[in-house]
């Protein structure tokens, strides 16, 4: 069984859900969690790895009781944000 995390945005992230992919930027970090934040809004993701406050990161998380844990944090320092979001409209518009 293929595994599959759905990329949303943060105000997107349902409790129903299983699996999501977020891209955001590290706001506030603790030894147990951190705050991601997006154009859309902030959320608390628990995580056994530490995070470096300002970091631009995609979390790859499991929803676990309407929490979000971070199984892969993917370090994204580089990229054209801009560009990212370019790229994803264009495949949100061609249904990809």
């Amino acid at each position: 069984m293929q595994v599959r995390y759905i990329p949303k945005q943060i105000s997107e992230v349902n409790p129903k859900d299983l699996r999501v992919s977020i891209v955001g930027k590290v706001i506030a970090a603790s030894n147990n969690s951190f705050i991601l934040s997006d154009d859309t809004g902030k959320i608390e993701i628990i995580s056994d790895s530490q995070v470096e406050k300002g970091r631009l990161v995609r979390v790859f998380c499991s929803v676990i009781e309407e929490k979000l844990k971070a199984d892969v944090i993917q370090d994204l320092e580089g990229l054209d944000l801009n560009l990212f979001k370019k790229v994803k409209e264009l495949y949100n518009k061609a249904g990809i």
